[in-house]
């Protein structure tokens, strides 16, 4: 076993030695304090759960109060509604199952045995012990419940007794038996309770509700607790205690609380346990958990490092095999690098050393950034400032497995400088290989052919405004003698216009772009002169915002097409010609007219449009539009 495999071995025990050494030291500590959670949590349990009792046993006392006052009402009434509603509200007090049944003793009736005279509610064989629970709570005047009692068919029956009253004075004694069976189930059915159980206990110390059945109705000297049930019943104060529930088997908080039954003088006993965590064996699951996971871990990290070194070998053999491929590369190269004066070579590795040079790379270094270089020097060292920052990015860029051109001004020279990748056999980048070449007279040729090609346009743009000139002119002189004559008021506007038009095309001679108002006051004068040819057959319609206005256009770009329209389609009274003009939503002028084209002329060959599509070439990236859409031909011109 070498050294290497000691060292994991060694490396997994330490981390398995300190998760058992925590998982020993904070056992102590989380048995703490998972034991004050669970009583926390039992204790709040059981309060809770005592609400939820005491609310039920005040229902309970309520429900026949409200029976009681009820009957004061209708005492007297001898009408059939009377027993409907009495039944009615009978019935409502029963919908509770643990109400065994109702009764009802008038005063009068107390002194008298049973002389076949039934004053129950319901049947009952009970009537002797109704009568003496009567006669007990008249001692007393005020609301209790009776001690637990055999009624028929084995059951145990606890009475709520309230009194009924008319005009202040006690006339009778309501009785509402509680099965106290039912009573216990009705706990049992209540899921808000949850994992807690409930005893209640009578201030006579006799059982009225219990998890065990055997023990309803007996008395407490039958429960383990019995002395400390006694001891809060004399005292009347809350107390609680941890004990070992003979009904679960497993420790429980059991909490001791008094409790006052609706407006009665009568005083229960409320016990609620609530089942403890077995906290002991969660903490020892939780060391034992802590341990196994130690053990996976340190057994997982032995792996990882294992295989780790193993990996880490067989590329550190690969990479050295590669420089070696690259040194060799490299020298041969280097031969090749010196053959020409005009192009300076270089490559750096990835800790950007350089690896090989060429003397014209080398001379122009120590010429421009006055730095002598050699195999083996950070190549961002020979710079300095932003060009720095500027180079490693650009070498960055290419060891990231990029190959690309940049084009940049140094010490008032243009330079273009293409950056590659070096690959090894497997594709891995191990290097960058860079070419430089003065570019400084390439541009100034590109300049100057850039120069040429605007002038061209120019030209072009001037040969567009040229041509409006002979014809457009030949036209409106023949349409002003036509006017001279027979409307010299006319002829005097024509004049005014047709200088308009001339005055504009000459000021706008040297101008590429003109803004889109001057171009529309031109063009309304132009469609001005036109209509004294055509008259009423060609309509001008124009939209165009006033904030639109200062957008700019090619000169005489709106009067190409208008021009074209008026060319190439047919104007008569049965066909006129509507050119409408107006701005679209990318920002774009468009001028569109009906598809009516003549057929008295030879194909033309769009010279027009050819230009204008030269023009905006020259200008920009964005392009106009000619179509046919819905018999309409379509022109739409980029705005500036």
């Amino acid at each position: 076993m070498n050294f290497r495999n000691k060292s994991i071995i060694f490396i997994g025990a330490v981390i398995i030695l300190a998760f058992g050494a925590v998982a020993y030291l904070i056992g102590d500590k989380m048995t703490i304090t998972a034991r004050k959670m669970s009583v926390d949590l039992a204790l709040s349990k059981a309060q809770n759960s005592f609400l939820i009792v005491k609310r039920e046993l005040d229902e309970s006392i309520l429900r026949t109060k409200m029976l009681a006052e009820s009957i004061e009402e209708t005492i007297d009434m001898n009408t059939k509604e009377s027993a409907l509603i009495n039944n009615a509200l009978i019935t409502k007090l029963k919908l509770r199952n643990e109400i065994n049944a109702v009764w009802y003793i008038p005063i009068d009736s107390l002194n008298r045995r049973n002389d076949g005279i039934d004053s129950s509610f319901y049947h009952s064989d009970l009537n002797l012990i109704h009568n003496q629970l009567a006669i007990q709570f008249l001692q007393s005047k005020i609301e209790n419940i009776s001690v637990p009692y055999q009624g028929s068919d084995d059951r145990l029956i606890s009475s709520i007794l309230v009194p009924v009253e008319r005009s202040n004075r006690i006339i009778g004694v309501l009785g509402a038996d509680l099965d106290l069976y039912r009573f216990q189930q009705h706990f049992y059915d209540n899921e808000d309770l949850g994992r807690a159980y409930v005893s209640i206990i009578s201030e006579q110390g006799f059982c009225i509700s219990h998890p065990e059945e055997s023990f309803i109705g007996k008395s407490i000297d039958h429960l383990n607790d019995a002395d400390g049930i006694r001891e809060v019943l004399a005292s009347g104060k809350k107390m609680h205690s941890e004990v070992h529930s003979q009904f679960l088997q497993v420790p429980v908080i059991r909490v001791y609380q008094p409790v006052t039954i609706g407006e009665t003088n009568t005083n229960w006993l409320i016990t609620v346990s609530v089942p403890l965590f077995n906290v002991k064996e969660s903490v020892q699951a939780t060391r034992n958990s802590t341990i196994l996971i130690g053990l996976v871990l340190a057994l997982l990290l032995m792996v990882f490092l294992y295989f780790s070194q193993r990996r880490w070998l067989y590329e550190s053999t690969k990479r050295r095999r590669a420089e070696r491929r690259h040194m060799n590369e490299v020298s041969k190269l280097s031969s090749i690098m010196e053959s020409t004066d005009q192009i300076m070579i270089f490559s750096v590795g990835r800790d950007y050393q350089y690896t090989s040079f060429n003397s014209v790379h080398k001379e122009e270094v120590l010429k421009s950034e006055n730095e002598l270089i050699k195999e083996g020097k950070n190549i961002l060292d020979a710079y300095y400032g932003d060009f720095r920052i500027k180079m490693k990015k650009y070498l960055d860029r290419a060891l990231g497995g990029e190959h690309f051109l940049v084009e940049y001004q140094r010490h008032g020279i243009d330079y273009q400088q293409i950056f590659n990748a070096i690959s090894d056999a497997e594709g891995k980048v191990v290097g960058v290989a860079s070419f430089k070449l003065d570019i400084s007279e390439t541009l100034q040729l590109r300049k100057k052919a850039q120069e040429e090609e605007e002038e061209k346009v120019k030209a072009q743009l001037k040969n567009i405004k040229n041509q409006i000139n002979p014809h457009f002119l030949f036209n409106s002189l023949n349409s002003l003698y036509a006017l001279v004559d027979g409307e010299p008021k006319l002829a005097r506007k024509f004049i005014v216009s047709l200088s308009k038009v001339y005055r504009y095309l000459l000021d706008s001679n040297n101008s590429n772009l003109i803004q889109l108002k001057q171009e529309m006051d031109f063009i309304k004068q132009y469609v001005f002169l036109q209509r004294i040819r055509f008259g009423e057959n060609l309509i001008l319609e124009y939209d165009i915002p006033e904030e639109a206005m200062q957008y700019k256009l090619p000169s005489v770009s709106i009067q190409s097409l208008v021009e074209n329209a008026i060319k190439h389609n047919v104007i008569t009274s049965d066909k006129p010609l509507t050119i409408r003009i107006k701005i679209t939503d990318d920002n774009c002028i468009l001028v569109e007219n009906p598809y009516q084209p003549r057929t008295d002329l030879n194909h033309s060959p769009g010279t027009g449009l050819k230009n204008l599509d030269a023009l905006y070439t020259f200008l920009g990236d964005r392009k106009p539009y000619y179509g046919i859409e819905q018999n309409h031909f379509i022109a739409k011109l980029p705005l500036f």
